[in-house]
């Protein structure tokens, strides 16, 4: 998976560079405000993020000497976790991406 930024928007090389963010975020707000899909999606992802946080903090108490089931097993818990979360992180950059883009262009076209 590629690592993706707002700036991986397609149509928001129309703009000027200082122009940008303000667009992306803007466009954002929008879909937050009008699209039910998109704020679901983004609600739900918040949430799940929360959640595997949440589920992180214990398997840290080793870290304060604490040990839950071992730091081989408590330590393999927080990568896996870990990697979950980025994961997830990326797959929602790529969908707002290209919700926005696709925001962009229609309005553009507009």
């Amino acid at each position: 998976m590629k690592f993706q930024t707002y700036t991986s928007t397609p149509g928001l090389e129309r703009f000027p560079k200082r122009e940008r963010f303000a667009r992306w975020q803007a466009a954002h707000k929008e879909l937050l405000r009008d699209d039910a899909q998109y704020r679901k999606r983004f609600y739900s992802y918040l949430t799940t993020m929360i959640c595997l946080s949440c589920v992180l903090l214990p398997f840290y108490l080793p870290f304060f000497g604490v040990r839950l089931l071992g730091i081989v097993l408590d330590l393999s818990i927080i990568f896996c976790v870990t990697a979950m979360i980025v994961y997830l992180a990326l797959r929602q950059m790529i969908f707002m991406n290209q919700s926005i883009g696709r925001y962009l262009q229609s309005s553009h076209d507009a």
